[in-house]
């Protein structure tokens, strides 16, 4: 009968193996920018329903990155965007977002802002091609403006003034 030696060098790569399996199982791994800072636990927003398509963009990204409150004392947000007009030839669309925050209990406004955010295209000589760049400008910029008033929001204290 025999028996395969084990070596030293086969030894210690069994240990130190079995060692770092054993450190890294007591590790968790989580997204850098999750938690009470995004999910909405610690801001507390309501927000108003969209008149245009572009603001349907801007609160679906507010939505997702804070949650969607039905706390009759969470705040109010309310954006309204406006765009450049699209004039042939340019490609470039610009957005501008007013940006009120309203205290739910006092009614007052906690801020007052605007924001803009812009997206080029490139146009040819078709017309189609050319309105469809221009919308999809349009939806990049408004998600560029989102981000913005998302940081904005990240920026004001999350305890109201008459709290």
């Amino acid at each position: 009968m025999s028996f395969n030696r084990i070596t030293f060098s086969q030894l210690w790569a069994f240990v130190s193996s079995f060692l770092t399996i054993l450190v890294l199982s007591a590790c968790s791994f989580s997204p850098v920018y999750s938690g009470a800072n995004t999910n909405g636990t610690q801001y507390d927003y309501a927000f108003e329903e969209a008149q245009s398509r572009l603001e349907q963009i801007v609160y679906a990204d507010l939505v997702a990155a804070f949650g969607r409150s039905n706390s009759p004392d969470a705040k109010r947000v309310k954006v309204i965007v406006s765009s450049s007009p699209i004039t042939p030839g340019t490609g470039s669309v610009g957005l501008s977002g007013k940006v009120t925050v309203i205290d739910p209990i006092t009614g007052e406004e906690i801020f007052t802002g605007t924001r803009t955010a812009s997206a080029t295209f490139v146009s040819s000589g078709q017309s189609l091609a050319n309105q469809q760049a221009a919308n999809e400008a349009g939806e990049r910029a408004a998600r560029q403006l989102a981000h913005s008033i998302r940081l904005t929001l990240l920026g004001l204290p999350a305890v109201s003034p008459s709290q």
